[in-house]
């Protein structure tokens, strides 16, 4: 095995230890430390609910209003009777119940035509650019895997440029199963990323070097630790502390509402537990599978939707009743959007412009942008053209709900969509 010199912080956290994992014993020399967690705070949050496999928009934003769409998706159209009507052109999907509630509320905004310009149609590098907030990342590090200490998402930068410097590790966690999210992962900050109360780790290489990285710490002569050496104390004591504060809230939390018993609505309850318990977190990161509806794609389309509407909805009646409701924002997206027509299987095959919904009170309730038309360059092409570009949304949440400049994180400057207040 290579030896491991460790000069700087960015080394730590680059050079792939990243933080202690839960679980898993503290290097000696930081056995005797005595740090605390950070105070939590009246601050807002973003819930970022990641729609894997491919978002059919047509069919949770359903363009009823279309007579088109009527013709060319004869097995998987929901009907004007069926949705919940926004307006004379657009309407929610027959399940989405109380997501219609929350939009009479004033609490629900839906985006429509988002997209990027030149689309990519890769379940892996699409996620890639929506978790980045960088189109052109396939050009930047097309060499570079999913879990690349390189890769950071746009709300893990924001991390880095608002708590720069301050040791937090629970300021982005990731709720329930799939890949480790590249969205919430800064340089300075990685995430939490754990399933259940009792089953959760901190990001991190579990490679030669990260060993080899930990076994040095670990022979680390207590008196001889440099300054960089102490971040390192610092942080790891401090993710052990925390990592017990979550054990504690996700493990107890009695919710004031009744949550359905599938996995994103668990997942949904376990952030409740954590905000509501005044964890510091700013940046939460959950999913629902089963978006790639290549066959088949009505009933299974159908059951996500109820789930997603049961999870939503329970959410923030929760929040409501313990008085937090109006610190959380909740936004969905996707690798991409499907295509315009149904295929010869009854579903949809991989597409282009999506639908984005913001949910919370801090949203501008209705609806933003234009549907995609379905005119004849739109049907014979196949694909929903960009109406907006995403980083138009992601402005927002950055500058409105977060305060926080946008133009160095999505490398340009993009005028906030005013989807909220």
């Amino acid at each position: 095995m290579s030896r491991i010199r460790i000069a700087t912080r960015r080394e730590f956290v680059a050079g792939g230890l990243g933080l202690v994992g839960v679980g898993s014993a503290l290097p000696n020399f930081l056995v005797n430390s005595a740090l605390g967690a950070p105070e939590p705070s009246n601050h807002r949050v973003v819930v970022a609910l990641y729609l894997y496999g491919g978002h059919d928009g047509a069919s949770d934003v359903v363009p009823y209003g279309h007579d088109e769409y009527h013709k060319i998706r004869p097995n998987i159209r929901y009907t004007e009777k069926e949705v919940h009507k926004l307006n004379d052109e657009v309407g929610l999907h027959p399940k989405l119940t109380g997501l219609k509630e929350l939009y009479d509320e004033g609490q629900l905004g839906v985006v429509l035509g988002t997209g990027y310009p030149s689309f990519n149609y890769s379940h892996f590098l699409g996620r890639k650019i929506w978790e980045t907030g960088d189109p052109l990342v396939r050009n930047r590090d097309e060499n570079t895997g999913w879990d690349s200490a390189v890769l950071h998402g746009w709300l893990g930068k924001y991390s880095d440029h608002a708590f720069k410097g301050k040791i937090d590790p629970t300021l982005a966690v990731r709720v329930g199963g799939g890949l480790a999210p590249i969205a919430i992962k800064g340089a300075e900050h990685p995430a939490i990323s754990f399933t259940s109360a009792n089953s959760f780790s901190f990001t991190g290489d579990r490679s030669e070097k990260g060993l080899a990285l930990y076994n040095k710490l670990n022979q680390a002569d207590p008196d001889k630790v440099n300054k960089d050496l102490q971040f390192v104390t610092q942080t790891a004591t401090i993710a052990n502390s925390s990592s017990e504060k979550i054990r504690e809230l996700a493990g107890n939390y009695k919710p004031k509402v009744e949550y359905p018993n599938t996995g994103i609505a668990n997942s949904f309850k376990t952030i409740a537990g954590l905000i509501n318990g005044g964890l510091s977190t700013r940046l939460f990161y959950l999913s629902q599978g089963g978006f790639d509806t290549h066959s088949n794609q009505k009933p299974g389309f159908d059951n996500l939707m109820t789930q997603i509407n049961g999870g939503v909805s329970a959410f923030y009646k929760d929040l409501a009743k313990h008085g937090n409701s109006d610190r959380v924002l909740t936004f969905t997206f996707s690798e991409f959007g499907r295509r315009v027509k149904e295929n010869k299987s009854k579903g949809t095959d991989h597409g282009a412009a999506q639908p984005m919904l913001l949910i919370g009170s801090g949203v501008k309730a209705g609806v933003y942008g234009k549907q995609p038309p379905f005119d004849e360059k739109t049907t014979k092409s196949d694909n929903f053209p960009m109406q907006l570009d995403f980083r138009h949304v992601y402005a927002a949440i950055l500058e409105k709900w977060l305060g926080t400049p946008s133009e160095a994180i999505l490398r340009g400057k993009f005028a906030p969509t005013d989807c909220i207040a």
